[in-house]
């Protein structure tokens, strides 16, 4: 009767795991990593840290004050919460940022988050310098540590502790730390934030355009490449550039949209001679690779 049960639910795209089985197998296997103190976090985030593994063969994971050091392809990257082994493997196993120019480039990061981006950014051949940019005081934080593990400088990384959006204001966004990169104006729009309680930080905003004009005019003669991933900022952030026409001088942009679709963002783009590539991601959310075909 049992084997009858089984095949029928094997039918039916159904499958019987043994979860003790799979523990044991998840213990053994973050057993080679030199962490005592951050095992339940390593469990929970067992199968990134696989993708990441058969990726980075010499992977390592070592204890490091309220979580762990990931190290990988020469990087030290300290991360805290499964959210940010979701963004290694995001970022470092399936190149979510990846793109290759024969001319030398600058990037600039809106949304940097824990620096995982920029981190990735500096190994890119033809990378002169990154601009990065993250409003939230604790992300920005470990995103310092990250670059100073890395013994990365100001004259390859510009890090500010600012957002960016349609002009120079104070905000308060809504933050959880085991979500950092959830963070923004979306509010309870965004689903990680309603199992956890929240509080509210403020930040603050510059003007969009401002600080893209400041950066392209000091770095003439090279192609402009900004990745945009600020938890429904962008909308604000598009609007602004495309009024004062920065937009047209950006070469290429990596874009995460939220919540409100990509339907304005595209509208923009068209409007000014990018060619691009849109895909959803969620219900919610998606990605657009867009180039200008100046």
């Amino acid at each position: 009767m049992r084997l009858y049960i089984y095949k029928l639910i094997s039918k039916l795209g159904y499958r019987i795991e043994n979860k003790k089985k799979i523990s044991l197998i998840k213990a053994k296997g973050i057993s080679t990593y030199n962490v005592t103190k951050q095992k339940d976090l390593l469990l929970k985030s067992y199968d990134f840290i696989q993708k990441i593994q058969q990726k980075f063969p010499e992977l390592k994971i070592s204890d490091y004050e309220d979580g762990v050091i990931v190290e990988i392809d020469s990087l030290k990257i300290y991360v805290e919460t499964f959210e940010e082994f979701f963004i290694l493997n995001e970022v470092f196993v399936q190149n979510t940022y990846n793109f290759s120019y024969d001319e030398k480039s600058v990037i600039i990061d809106i949304g940097a988050n824990i620096g995982i981006s920029c981190l990735y950014f500096s190994r890119l051949f033809n990378v002169l310098k990154i601009y990065a940019f993250e409003p939230v005081g604790m992300s920005y934080q470990q995103a310092m540590l990250n670059m100073s593990l890395n013994g990365v400088t100001k004259e390859l990384v510009e890090f500010y502790n600012v957002g960016l959006g349609e002009k120079d204001k104070n905000e308060v966004f809504f933050f959880n730390r085991n979500v950092k990169g959830n963070t923004g104006v979306r509010g309870n729009l965004s689903s990680s934030f309603k199992a956890d309680a929240v509080v509210k930080t403020k930040v603050m905003i510059n003007d969009a355009s401002v600080q893209l004009r400041r950066i392209i005019d000091d770095n003439p003669n090279v192609k402009i490449i900004v990745k945009m991933d600020c938890e429904g900022g962008e909308y604000d952030i598009f609007d602004n550039i495309a009024y004062s026409g920065i937009l047209k001088e950006i070469d290429c942009l990596m874009i995460e949209w939220h919540d409100k679709g990509a339907f304005e963002i595209e509208k923009y783009l068209k409007k000014n001679g990018f060619v691009f590539f849109s895909h959803v991601l969620e219900h919610n959310s998606g990605m657009i690779y867009a180039i200008n075909q100046k």
